[in-house]
């Protein structure tokens, strides 16, 4: 498990790295959600990037989606939903082929 202090930080280890699962807080200081939460799933070694927010809801979650994000985790966090999104995204990203991951054609 690796923690970013910062995006510059956080894109950096996504680059250098093979992460499977970020977490991403949509309230991270400095920073606009949407352009980082981008990046990162269009980083060198993609992951599923899962959205932290205090507001949850179908219109969040088309847009994480649409921004190549894989699912959004309502604030306060609890254990059994962490657990179970952690494990379905980990499923996804071992079991499916990173070109359709990524909407690209093999």
């Amino acid at each position: 498990m690796h923690f970013g202090d910062s995006f510059e930080e956080t894109y950096a280890l996504a680059h250098r790295l093979t992460v499977a699962v970020i977490l991403l807080d949509r309230d991270w200081p400095g920073t606009d959600w949407r352009v980082t939460l981008r990046n990162l799933a269009a980083s060198a070694h993609p992951a599923c990037v899962i959205l932290v927010s205090g507001v949850a809801d179908d219109n969040l979650l088309r847009e994480v989606i649409r921004l190549g994000g894989y699912d959004v985790l309502p604030k306060p966090l609890r254990e059994d939903a962490v657990a179970r999104v952690l494990k379905l995204a980990l499923f996804y990203w071992t079991n499916v082929p990173k070109a359709v991951a990524l909407g690209r054609k093999s």
